[in-house]
């Protein structure tokens, strides 16, 4: 069975291993090909985080040839927690009103919940970080699924129209840099 774990960072690591084999040896595996150490180590497959070092990869549900797992680096600053992330997210969100602003313009639903509610306003955070999370995953799945049959017209027209997206916002941002005067008005003395 061949495993394929993409990290936040875009890397992907390829382990062949067998579907018997216990998560402890797979995270072990792992940290010879990504050098991030087995206790800093979180996998998830199919949006659900395994836990359990014990059980084999076939009792953690991983199946089929080419499974694609996310592995992210768990980073806990000693004595720091989620919550408590999140709470000094929220403080700094009320002592700047600016920030606040923007925040009420884009996210309406969080800018009340950072006012009145923490424990809704943590909820919320954790929420919109699994979306993106999921969406990045997504992307990786339709990415691998694409390059897994470079031959199908589709996938090539596919293929085409994200690279012509992407030189689009380069293009984007290289305007931005260095001509911002065509995106605004510009007043001369």
């Amino acid at each position: 069975m061949e495993l394929t774990f993409v990290t936040d960072l875009g890397q992907t690591f390829v382990v062949e291993i067998d579907p018997n084999m216990e998560l402890e040896n797979v995270m072990a595996l792992l940290e010879a090909e990504s050098l991030i150490p087995v206790n800093e180590q979180a996998i998830s497959y199919e949006g659900r985080e395994l836990s359990n070092p014990k059980a084999t990869m076939q009792e953690l549900g991983v199946t089929g040839t080419n499974a694609m797992l996310l592995l992210r680096r768990k980073v806990a600053a000693p004595g720091r927690s989620m919550e408590q992330d999140a709470e000094m997210m929220r403080l700094q969100l009320l002592g700047d009103p600016n920030l606040m602003a923007q925040l009420r313009a884009s996210q309406p639903e969080i800018a009340d919940a950072a006012q009145s509610n923490p424990a809704r306003f943590a909820e919320l955070l954790k929420q919109t970080r699994e979306r993106h999370l999921s969406a990045e995953m997504a992307q990786q799945n339709e990415i691998a699924r694409l390059n897994a049959n470079p031959f199908d017209v589709e996938a090539q027209r596919k293929i085409e129209e994200a690279i012509r997206q992407q030189a689009v916002l380069e293009n984007m941002e290289h305007a931005l840099e260095y001509s911002p005067e065509f995106f605004g008005r510009v007043s001369m003395l």
